[in-house]
């Protein structure tokens, strides 16, 4: 199996969840800023709706997350320097940012010492997929034999029978008398890696037997073009029929959604001769774009969000805008800077060669 071979289509479906994670952030804060004279009962259904169908982007992330390390160790041994190395450009980052995010409420210190202790143990801010991220990381090193021997469709069915199982309990049962209980049951299931279990299987057996999963989507491929508006369906009847009432990436039926989402992005970009260099620009920042964005979103609707009274839902896009070149900004200002891969995530100089020759990317650089 050749090592080298282009995978152009991760770095496609990379930026497009990106962008659909601060899209859908632009569109909840729009939305609770915008006063309601503003915008018809129509069009904030509308935006709502679409607000839920972008969640299948955090999704994503372990999805590529744990195809390239299927895809790019399946004839290797994993370096003895492989959590080393993402320690320092993905943990230290996350943790910086757990620091920043808390300071708005260190007023008094302890409680902003509580609210970083929070962010960085437990994830208690949008960048807690990093710890989603390492928990697989560390599943990858453990189990990655064990997986190959496994059928794929029984490991997928396994690992989706888990998923579904973990999500539903923490879906429909009330909590339980435990300490913490509510704080459980709104967030911190969230971080358990029981909860993204099917997107992490999937990566793996899609990174590891890469000639036959584009081999299935090309054979699939009315399938994969059509699912999308059949799992954008079904996810808006539950939604908005309540019986199913959770707005977040952590929702049963966004796995089929989400999945079906990825696929589709995929078969699209597998049929790219050349990577769109917006597409190569977004990907090498997604990682600053991911951790800043949100940060730039509520200081603008601080200090401006008197604007969405003439604006209207024009706001959303504002948002969404502002907070994606500011965020891409920063990361390059602050990368010049010795130790600012530190702070805001590393920008791969791989992919900036990339861009600049407009040619494709091998994964084994990645």
């Amino acid at each position: 199996m050749n090592q080298t071979k282009t995978i152009k289509e991760l770095y496609v479906l990379r930026s497009i969840a990106c962008l659909s994670v601060v899209f859908l952030h632009a569109i909840g804060i729009g939305l609770s800023s915008i006063p309601t004279s503003q915008i018809s009962h129509t069009a904030y259904v509308f935006w709502d709706s679409l607000n839920m169908l972008l969640y299948f982007s955090t999704p994503v992330f372990i999805f590529i997350s744990e195809f390239l390390l299927a895809y790019s160790y399946r004839n290797k041994r994993i370096p003895s320097n492989f959590l080393k190395k993402r320690a320092k450009f993905l943990l230290v980052p996350f943790l910086f940012m757990a620091f920043f995010y808390a300071i708005p409420y260190a007023t008094p210190l302890s409680e902003g010492v509580k609210k970083f202790l929070l962010n960085a143990v437990i994830g208690d801010y949008h960048g807690y997929f990093v710890l989603i991220i390492f928990q697989f990381y560390f599943l990858h090193l453990l189990s990655h034999k064990l997986f190959k021997k496994i059928n794929p469709k029984i490991g997928l069915s396994i690992s989706l029978f888990i998923n579904v199982a973990y999500l539903s309990f923490f879906h429909f049962i009330d909590p339980l008398n435990i300490p913490f209980n509510n704080y459980i049951w709104e967030r911190f299931y969230w971080i358990p890696f029981f909860g993204w279990f099917f997107y992490f299987t999937l990566g793996f057996y899609c990174g590891h037997y890469y000639e036959s999963f584009i081999k299935l989507l090309v054979k699939y491929k009315v399938i994969i073009l059509s699912a999308p508006i059949f799992t954008s369906a079904v996810l808006l009847f539950f939604y908005h029929s309540n019986l199913l009432m959770v707005h977040s990436s952590k929702r049963v039926d966004i796995l089929l959604h989400a999945t079906f989402v990825m696929f589709f992005i995929y078969y699209i970009a597998y049929h790219m001769k050349k990577i769109p260099t917006v597409f190569l620009t977004v990907s090498k920042y997604s990682f600053g774009i991911y951790l800043l964005h949100f940060f730039f979103i509520l200081a603008f609707d601080y200090f401006y969000g008197f604007f969405s009274i003439k604006l209207g839902v024009s706001y959303i896009f504002i948002l969404f805008f502002f907070s994606t070149s500011s965020s891409m900004a920063t990361t390059f200002y602050v990368n010049k800077w010795r130790f600012g891969n530190y702070l805001v995530g590393q920008l791969p100089q791989k992919v900036k060669e990339q861009i600049e020759q407009n040619q494709d990317i091998k994964a084994s650089n990645l």
